[in-house]
């Protein structure tokens, strides 16, 4: 009854290699990486600059507050001290691109 299943299952080994065709088959460990969908990646650069807000917006720090400040009025370096919140067409690259 077995033997013209085990037959060509022997045949279709020696042309594939076992591996592939025992995981197939049996449905082991190969089979269930190879199933799973891959991760979405969180991009480390947008992470690094926003930060997630209650609310579903997404906030960052305003640059240009390292050197080179004496050109600024006292009242626009004031002003970059407040931290800015994405705006509508951010948000949607945002959600993208911070997954988690």
């Amino acid at each position: 009854m077995f033997g013209g299943i085990l037959g060509s299952l022997h045949a279709v080994t020696q042309r594939i290699g076992t591996t592939a065709v025992v995981g197939s088959v049996l449905g082991g460990p190969q089979t269930q990486s190879l199933r799973s969908m891959s991760k979405i990646k969180t991009h480390k650069g947008a992470a690094k600059r926003w930060k997630a807000l209650a609310n579903g917006l997404y906030q960052r720090r305003r640059c240009g507050l390292r050197h080179l400040n004496r050109k600024l009025s006292p009242a626009s370096r004031r002003g970059k001290h407040a931290p800015v919140v994405c705006t509508k067409g951010q948000k949607q690259h945002l959600d993208r691109l911070l997954p988690y």
